[in-house]
């Protein structure tokens, strides 16, 4: 199901003003969407948001096991 942009938008833009204020945030898909989202965006919605942000650089998704974890692109050591 094709998400509208303004949604992804949105969701992008609360995800990067969550990572303003928690800096050292990360959490799996479902807890980006329910924790730093407030439940309130579809987990479509959330993927395409953290899918693009990771695209523009902004983010990036790491295993914590079986996990996969979304956080704020940390620079290469």
């Amino acid at each position: 199901m094709m998400q509208p942009s303004s949604a992804i938008g949105q969701a992008r833009d609360a995800i990067r003003s969550y990572l303003q204020r928690y800096p050292h945030g990360a959490d799996t898909l479902e807890g980006v969407a329910q924790w730093w989202l407030g439940g309130a965006v579809a987990p479509e919605t959330v993927a395409a948001a953290l899918e693009q942000l990771r695209a523009a650089g902004e983010l990036e998704e790491i295993r914590a096991g079986q996990r996969q974890v979304w956080r704020r692109r940390r620079p290469a050591a």
